[in-house]
């Protein structure tokens, strides 16, 4: 008899470990929603339309300068900060890790530039606005209570949609 109890209380304990395991991932959705992102440019460049492959080559710093001749400047969060690597891993299909290797190689060859790295969103947001043909990258903005936008502060970058998305 009290192999049954004992078993019984294993079943409960299992079936309130996934019920427990269920209640955690469903908490950790709104943190996915938290690291949203927005693509910012700079306002020289607000007709610029971008989709994936293009962004993938400006952060990759394969394209130096945007199609009205001005050099394309990256503005980047360190590569522990998790925005960025959110950003890297769902908006460009990348890993952190391949786009700093990248980087380091153009920069010890000599053959590029790695991106400026900022150490805030509200330096990002600064730096972007105020340099020509510059791009970064911040945490999306919250709507406001009326389930409108909020008014624009810079210059968002809607991206077309992949055929891979």
């Amino acid at each position: 008899m009290s192999f049954t109890v004992h078993t019984s209380m294993l079943q409960r304990l299992r079936y309130l470990t996934v019920a427990l395991l269920f209640m955690v991932s469903s908490a950790a959705s709104p943190q996915t929603s938290k690291l949203a992102v927005d693509v910012i440019v700079s306002p020289s460049l607000a007709e610029i339309t971008l989709d994936r492959s293009l962004l993938r080559a400006v952060f990759t710093m394969r394209v130096r300068e945007w199609p009205d001749g001005t050099p394309v400047r990256v503005f980047v969060l360190p590569d522990d900060n998790p925005l960025s690597d959110h950003f890297y891993r769902e908006r460009l299909g990348m890993y952190s890790y391949v786009l700093r290797r990248a980087w380091d190689r153009m920069v010890f060859t000599g053959t590029g530039f790695a991106p400026t790295v900022v150490r805030s969103e509200s330096e990002m947001i600064e730096l972007v606005r105020s340099t020509p043909g510059a791009i970064g990258f911040v945490r999306k903005r919250e709507t406001s209570s009326r389930n409108r936008p909020a008014p624009p502060r810079w210059q968002i970058v809607l991206l077309r949609a992949d055929a891979h998305e």
